[in-house]
């Protein structure tokens, strides 16, 4: 049984331990003061953003647009009339030269006419000889035969000169009408398609034949109306035909005068600076330079944001993002020049969505 001297010796203990519970309580919520502090997790952490530096550098506004190859000179033939064909002289892919038969239609009929007017000039010019003839006599017997007699000779000249005129046109007519039922190459060139065989009847509504210059080759598309006032000759443009990785130099020599009302775009043609060898149809991406600048502020067109009427960025200014207003030219285009509201080195937030004004930001 314990002595009432070491139950006395025993009693402190328990206040020993409360003592360091304490210490360590308050170290504990020490440290923990400390982490709030530094860490702050109630609040928002920075945003990570990425950013552009704006500086000075050549701009240009190009226009893309898709194009197909054509020839700068082709021609679709149709017969003047309807006719069975006789001969197909060319077929398709065969080159020609001016003048060449392409096809000749069934000449029976015009010929059979060219055959009548010619015979009705050869009787006509018989009757001519004969009324010189009659006048020259009556010139000859002068006083001999009556004024009346003489006038009348005159006369029946005149009239079979024009009788013989009237014949000569009616046969040059008829020869011509003899010529259309002959179809030749207009111009020098390559037979793009045919489309009659012989046998087929033809008429003026059907095409027979088209024919091109392939040795000058162009790029045909349409520009939005948006931007169709931009287009004129003379532009220059790049021109990347399908499967080929290697841009060809091209400058604008047509615009067309109008706007298609039915679809909205206006007829651009772009003539290759040196000849290639295409295929006329292939798809060709046109680059069109629509003006250059040698020294200009341009930011990505992502990065601006637009509401309403007004546009602006955010800039990294002091850790947070600051709202900017700007102006810029709108161009279809991954950069855009930008005439007012930012100066050389600021550094422009490029992925603005999600990022609020005078939000906290860290640059990446």
């Amino acid at each position: 049984m314990a002595s009432p001297a070491s139950e006395l010796k025993m009693k402190p203990k328990p206040r020993r331990r409360r003592r360091w519970g304490m210490v360590v309580l308050t170290l504990v919520l020490l440290a923990a003061g400390a982490y709030l502090a530094i860490a702050q997790p109630w609040s928002t952490p920075p945003a990570r953003v990425i950013v552009e530096a704006v500086a000075l550098g050549p701009v240009a506004q190009v226009l893309a647009v898709n194009g197909r190859v054509a020839a700068r000179e082709a021609v679709r033939i149709r017969s003047s009339v309807t006719a069975q064909a006789i001969e197909v002289a060319v077929d398709e892919g065969e080159s020609v030269a001016a003048g060449d038969l392409l096809v000749r239609l069934d000449t029976s009929q015009p010929r059979a006419q060219v055959d009548q007017a010619r015979a009705a000039l050869d009787a006509g010019l018989v009757r001519q000889q004969q009324a010189e003839a009659a006048a020259e006599r009556a010139r000859a017997l002068g006083e001999n035969v009556t004024r009346v007699a003489r006038e009348e000779a005159e006369l029946a000249l005149v009239n079979a000169g024009n009788e013989v005129a009237r014949l000569r046109a009616a046969l040059d007519q008829a020869e011509s009408q003899l010529a259309l039922y002959t179809l030749t190459a207009p111009l020098a060139g390559v037979v793009l398609d045919r489309a009659v065989d012989r046998g087929q009847l033809v008429d003026p509504q059907s095409a027979l034949f088209t024919v091109a210059d392939l040795g000058h080759l162009v790029v045909e598309t349409d520009v939005d109306e948006i931007y169709s006032a931009r287009m004129q000759n003379g532009l220059r443009a790049l021109l990347r035909p399908a499967g080929s990785s290697v841009p060809q130099n091209g400058t604008v020599i047509f615009a067309a005068p109008t706007v298609d009302p039915a679809t909205g775009g206006r007829t651009i043609k772009i003539a290759f600076d040196a000849p290639v060898d295409l295929p006329v149809g292939l798809t060709v991406n046109a680059n069109i330079i629509v003006s250059e600048t040698e020294s200009a502020l341009s930011v990505p067109r992502g990065a601006i944001l637009t509401e309403g009427t007004g546009s602006h960025v955010l800039l990294v200014e002091d850790g947070l993002a600051v709202l900017r207003a700007v102006e810029f030219l709108d161009w279809p285009a991954e950069r855009v020049m930008v005439t007012d509201g930012l100066a050389v080195g600021d550094r422009v937030i490029l992925e603005p969505d999600g990022v609020e004004p005078e939000q906290a930001v860290e640059v990446d």
